[in-house]
């Protein structure tokens, strides 16, 4: 990958490519103020490339004053600037370390351009105080809000709601450096957004810092944070985390030793996880621990003495999902035996997980003749273990089949279609190149055959036009989810003004980006808007 080009330099190597921006029209001295407003608002022709101009200029000789003079003059024209100007000047001006003038225009976007006040604070975040204190970020947005909207706090529980997780990893290192004004749900949705992407040692952080901050952590953080390590096979990190989680007094429950055992069997531990089993069918356990007394060496899970009253059916099938997610289907076989001989009925969920176990380790017949079986047996939900199956051959490219099953099962009295499975199946048709075949189910869907589409359903659609390279069908559907006022979010703009730019059709990718940069649905930040505004300055070459 090239190196990206600054600002000034990428903008000045594409004016060809966006002549509407760049274009220079006569303008003639007598010609009344409206006139004049109205040309400059058709064709942004004077403010990029005077502005670039006057950034070469600053940058060799930052006081050069008639320069400066001419910057303010330009900046004199603010309320002509749509968003995306607005917001390339606002960096520029930010690499010119013309502060001041960069919030001035940043307050334009947000009161005149109507930006999301999100927008606005992550362009102050990333570009006005990109090196800078988080309380420097407070104070200068408060006066860029005038005390108006959201505050630091907000923003960090947006990004952790939002954003990718590049964007919440650089929200997070800032955030241990330190800051006065972050509430305590701020550490918390850190830790759980962390959690959720199995980046365990930076949430082990965010958790310090919560605790130096004086900030109580209850006990589902850290769970969370437990769970996470569990999964990715960092034990010692887990017992850390269950350590400290009994020595604050919480009591331990089922999902905590199913944890633990999934990460036992995840690093190939197997005799300890079966150890673990027998202590629970033992009732030599605890599902709640008040002692603080535990030896250092050895592993707290194994400690936990205190009878519990964990029942022997759960125990049999946390022990039976940890050995499917790590393919030990022998034993797992072997269990799900022991299991159906006794007189308790195992959850659907515990069929489910072998089912998938079998499709991942390449055995789909061996799952399908176990599914046709169960199903004829009467002790599960067919419905239920029939969406394992479907998803299960979706995943693994068998869309005609998954298709079969999902028609058989539709026509019985019982089978509860959901929206999600149906995606489910659109979604493999796209990824099996039958492009036809997803047009007319998503018609289905709209007709009421099927469950009627959602946002996601959308996305799917227009992604597969995307990748079809059909502009015309993108901007339909695009279009279509405007006048049904579907919230449309980053992933479909960014999809469209993909589709448009790779079309050559880069007046309309710029306007659309535009729109994106100004919509309340599309949760849109400053990072995401320079990632595709420098995707449409990019040749390719």
């Amino acid at each position: 990958m090239r190196p990206r080009a600054s600002t000034f330099t990428s903008l000045h190597n594409h004016r060809r490519k966006f002549p509407h921006l760049f274009f220079f029209s006569t303008i003639e001295p007598n010609q009344n103020p409206q006139s004049f407003n109205k040309a400059l608002q058709k064709s942004l022709n004077h403010f990029f490339p005077q502005f670039l101009s006057l950034a070469k200029t600053l940058n060799q000789n930052p006081r050069d004053f008639k320069s400066l003079s001419q910057l303010n003059s330009l900046l004199s024209h603010t309320q002509l600037f749509d968003s995306c100007t607005s917001i390339a000047i606002i960096e520029g001006l930010c690499q010119l370390k013309k502060l001041i003038r960069a919030k001035d225009l940043i307050s334009h976007l947000k009161d005149n351009l109507k930006v999301s006040p999100y927008f606005a604070f992550s362009l102050v975040f990333d570009c006005l105080v990109k090196d800078g204190k988080l309380d420097d970020v407070e104070v200068q947005w408060g006066e860029i809000s005038k005390g108006y909207g959201i505050n630091l706090s907000n923003y960090v529980i947006y990004v952790c709601k939002f954003c990718d997780l590049d964007e919440i990893k650089n929200v997070c290192s800032r955030v241990l450096k330190g800051s006065r004004v972050l509430g305590r749900q701020c550490y918390v949705a850190l830790i759980g957004v962390l959690c959720s992407y199995n980046e365990g040692l930076m949430a082990k952080l965010v958790l310090n810092e919560m605790y130096c901050r004086g900030f109580k952590i209850d006990d589902v953080t850290y769970i969370v944070l437990f769970q996470c390590f569990c999964r990715i096979g960092d034990l010692d990190n887990a017992d850390w985390v269950l350590r400290n989680f009994i020595k604050e007094g919480f009591d331990v429950d089922i999902s905590i030793y199913g944890s633990f055992m999934q990460g036992l069997t995840k690093l190939g531990k197997f005799r300890e996880a079966r150890k673990l089993c027998n202590k629970l069918l033992n009732r030599d356990c605890a599902s709640g621990s008040k002692d603080g007394s535990l030896k250092r060496g050895r592993r707290v899970i194994f400690q936990l003495n205190y009878k519990g009253g964990i029942h022997e059916m759960m125990v049999y099938e946390m022990y039976f999902r940890a050995l499917c997610d790590v393919e030990k289907l022998d034993d797992a076989e072997l269990l799900l035996k022991k299991m159906m001989k006794s007189r308790f009925v195992a959850q659907v969920c515990v069929y489910g997980c072998f089912v998938r176990a079998l499709f991942r380790a390449g055995r789909e017949e061996d799952a399908l003749k176990f599914f046709e079986i169960e199903c004829k047996k009467g002790l599960v939900c067919f419905d239920e273990l029939a969406r394992y199956v479907i998803v299960e051959l979706c995943e693994s490219g068998e869309v005609d089949k998954a298709m079969k099953v999902f028609d058989e099962f539709r026509r019985k009295d019982g089978f509860i279609n959901t929206v999600m499975l149906c995606n489910v199946v659109l979604s493999s048709l796209w990824n099996a190149g039958k492009a036809i075949e997803a047009e007319k189910y998503f018609e289905e869907m709209k007709n009421g055959n099927l469950e009627p589409p959602n946002t996601t359903t959308y996305r799917l659609m227009v992604s597969g036009f995307c990748n079809q390279g059909n502009a015309r069908k993108t901007l339909d559907l695009f279009k279509e989810m405007r006048s049904k006022r579907m919230p449309i979010d980053r992933f479909v703009y960014e999809a469209v003004i993909n589709a448009l730019h790779k079309q050559g059709l880069f007046a309309e990718a710029y306007e659309l980006l535009d729109s994106m940069t100004k919509s309340s649905d599309s949760m849109v930040s400053y990072t995401i808007w320079k990632r595709v505004f420098y995707s449409l300055m990019d040749d390719g070459d």
